[in-house]
């Protein structure tokens, strides 16, 4: 099954990567690019942020799901490339907990959705 993103939000197709339904598989996504692709993600979220929230706004969180839910995902993502770009200028900072050791007890929450997945 290929993600999708809604009408409209084609354009952040290249970072559907980054859609990941849990802050564990966001943040290994985080860790395991490049400084320059994570830049392009938060410079292209950032741009069309505003747009995706607003859309999103429309949903209940208990109701939301597939091509909705990827985008609301890409755009908790901006939050972890956040990090990187503002906070760390590296998505493998040194002297902060290995990423692995780093266990969300809330991505077992039911609106997380996670699925087992990444």
């Amino acid at each position: 099954m290929t993600a999708e993103l809604p009408e409209g939000f084609e354009d952040l197709m290249p970072f559907i990567d980054w859609a990941r339904p849990t802050e564990l598989g966001r943040n290994e996504k985080r860790w395991s690019v490049t400084l320059d692709e994570s830049q392009k993600f938060y410079d292209a979220m950032l741009a069309r942020g505003p747009a995706a929230l607003e859309y999103l706004n429309q949903f209940s969180l208990e109701n939301i799901s597939g091509a909705d839910r990827a985008l609301l995902d890409m755009c908790l993502a901006l939050a972890e490339a956040a990090a990187t770009i503002e906070m760390y200028e590296d998505p493998q900072p040194k002297y902060v907990f290995p990423i692995q050791r780093f266990v969300p007890v809330h991505d077992k929450w039911p609106l997380t959705g996670n699925r087992g997945e990444k």
